[in-house]
């Protein structure tokens, strides 16, 4: 990625992280911007801080000034498509970090976090074949994130 004009010392991921983040509380409130769209920071010292409702609120109150002049020096079409970017890599990051999925026969590839979410969507899609939803082939899993994908079983109802 180019140069975003990053005002703090965090790393750019980070920034962008609390960037959403503060877009976030603005359209929602704080509240429910904490609870259901945390940053989800590289750093291990600020993901202590969204640990803690407090801390969070703290970082939120000491940074937020910096993402308004940020929007304003990169200017608003650069900024959005700043963020979309960042959304983009971010999305992509929690996708390869994940070692389960399911192929379906569209080729397309659902990742999970653990077998048992995997196994329960399977199932779920399984039962609702014919609504127009993606169809199960197979499932999988991989040894490392980001490493290829290995067939374990066929997807079956």
């Amino acid at each position: 990625m180019t140069s975003i004009a990053n005002p703090t010392e965090w790393s750019d991921f980070d920034w962008l992280e609390f960037e959403g983040f503060v877009s976030k509380v603005e359209n929602e409130g704080f509240a429910y911007a904490a609870e259901n769209y945390p940053p989800r920071f590289e750093s291990s010292e600020l993901q202590a801080l969204t640990a803690e409702f407090g801390s969070l609120r703290r970082l939120y109150r000491e940074n937020e000034a910096k993402v308004d002049a940020w929007y304003s020096q990169v200017g608003p079409e650069r900024a959005c498509d700043i963020h979309n970017a960042h959304v983009d890599e971010a999305r992509q990051r929690r996708e390869d970090a994940r070692l389960f999925g399911i192929r379906c026969t569209d080729d397309f590839v659902l990742t999970f976090d653990s077998e048992s979410n995997r196994d329960r969507q399977a199932a779920y899609l399984l039962e609702n074949v014919g609504k127009g939803w993606r169809v199960p082939q197979t499932l999988l899993r991989r040894d490392v994130p980001g490493g290829a994908w290995t067939d374990e079983r066929p997807a079956t109802a």
